[in-house]
């Protein structure tokens, strides 16, 4: 890095710098040069237009309409074709779209006041003002004002402003925050940064912007700032997600919203509101708006259960663990999910879908069965916070025997009115009934 910093410092405090014209320069077919000015136009060539250039060490030219090579400096106000250099290509100039085709350098690739048109690759990292094609950088690229197309970089990418296209950091990339945004893909091995996205944005380990439409996967995603305009419109993966506003569905281990207009899916959600749409997670929390409730109940596929239900009345969750001892002895839990609607002002509409795993009593020779019930269940609130449920249901139920000799475990007096067996797999059809009180 300090060898870099050298020759960028020596190429920019060279004797007679260009001036930033934009008037027509002269122009010749080509020139050559050992270490500037010593070369076939001296001094001049900083002022002229060659459509081939060669320097064995150091070249400075005005502008370039074809193709010049370098074995260590390339200096260049205006670029129209293919630049190489062994260390570095330098360009410096106040007009837009400086560098229009390809860069390539072994080390750095550095145009401080135009922008690139083209391909620029660096064997460590190019710095630009904006690009509007593709951008290679062996370590990282960085300054770059805009991005329209590709930016690859080894270690991270820095854009302080806009990206349209695809941005792939080795670690990490980072889009300036303000008005900026990344309209296109942005990934990154272990985190990206950006004010907005608008399509893709992947990293390893954590996505962090203020703004996501579209898709953000990562092991952490986090939305950040104020609510009116910290949000997720379209779809969020990863184990830990994080926002103030989510219009859409959101997929991960831990779940935190202030406010939902859409689906979640995880093991814990937390929610501050729930506008629209409602949470399927094993542990769901709605600060305001929770609901919860207690069910003791009797069932002919659950002889005595109690169940406790949390989330909120238009999508809940449900646990439940009960008893049978009608048929054989044994244990069941359960875990599905509900919604609860009112009718009239006694009478709730509850239907639900529930899965039961069964298990003996001594918890040994367990043998696999487990049951699908959807229920079509009415409560009628008899107070505020008690009421009796009654609950018909279908259900199937798959189970297994460990051999031709045991027998199927029978987990209800009423007979299946379908039942198939193959392969010592028992699959049956049926109905069932559940009776409890609900407080």
């Amino acid at each position: 890095m300090a060898l870099i910093a050298v020759v960028l410092m020596f190429v920019s405090g060279t004797v007679n710098a260009v001036t930033m014209q934009l008037i027509p320069a002269p122009s010749y077919p080509a020139q050559v040069s050992i270490f500037y000015p010593i070369g076939t136009h001296g001094k001049e060539s900083a002022n002229h237009e060659y459509n081939f250039s060669l320097n064995l060490f150091y070249g400075n030219i005005f502008s370039l309409n074809g193709l010049e090579i370098s074995g260590l400096v390339n200096r260049t106000q205006r670029v129209r074709g293919v630049q190489i250099a062994g260390l570095v290509n330098y360009s410096e100039s106040g007009a837009n779209n400086a560098i229009r085709g390809v860069q390539i350098a072994g080390l750095v690739n550095h145009s401080f006041h135009g922008g690139t048109s083209g391909v620029q690759i660096g064997g460590l990292f190019n710095q630009t003002l904006s690009i509007s094609g593709v951008q290679v950088g062996g370590l990282f690229n960085s300054r770059a004002c805009c991005i329209r197309g590709i930016q690859v970089g080894g270690l991270f990418n820095v854009v302080s402003s806009d990206v349209y296209g695809i941005q792939i950091g080795g670690l990490f990339n980072k889009v300036g925050f303000g008005v900026s945004e990344v309209k296109g893909v942005q990934v990154g091995g272990l985190f990206n940064v950006a004010c907005e996205v608008n399509g893709v944005q992947v990293g390893g380990l954590l996505n962090d912007a203020f703004k996501v439409i579209g898709l953000q996967i990562g092991i952490v995603n986090r939305t950040i700032g104020r609510v009116s305009n910290s949000n997720v419109t379209g779809l969020q993966i990863g184990g830990f997600n994080r926002t103030c506003v989510l219009g859409g569905l959101q997929i991960g281990i831990f779940n935190r919203t202030q406010t939902l207009n859409g689906l979640q899916i995880g093991l814990v959600s937390i929610n501050d509101t729930i506008e629209s749409g409602g949470s399927l997670s094993l542990v769901n929390i709605v600060r305001r708006g929770f609901y919860r409730s207690w069910e003791i109940s009797v069932a002919d596929y659950s002889n005595l259960a109690l169940t406790y239900r949390m989330g909120t009345r238009n999508l809940y969750t449900i646990y439940t663990v009960g008893a049978n001892f009608i048929e054989d002895n044994l244990w069941n839990i359960g875990i599905g999910f509900g919604h609860r609607r009112a009718i009239n002002a006694n009478l709730d509409f509850r239907p639900e879908i529930v899965t039961y795993s069964y298990y003996t009593m001594d918890f040994r020779n367990i043998q696999p069965a487990f049951s699908n019930h959807l229920k079509l269940g009415f409560v009628y609130n008899v107070s505020k916070n008690f009421g009796i449920s009654i609950a018909p249901s279908v259900f199937q139920l798959s189970s297994r025997r460990c051999n031709s000799d045991a027998d199927f475990y029978r987990v209800s007096p009423i007979a299946p009115f379908h039942t198939r067996e193959r392969n010592n797999w028992q699959t049956a059809f049926g109905v069932g009934i559940s009776l409890g009180v609900v407080f």
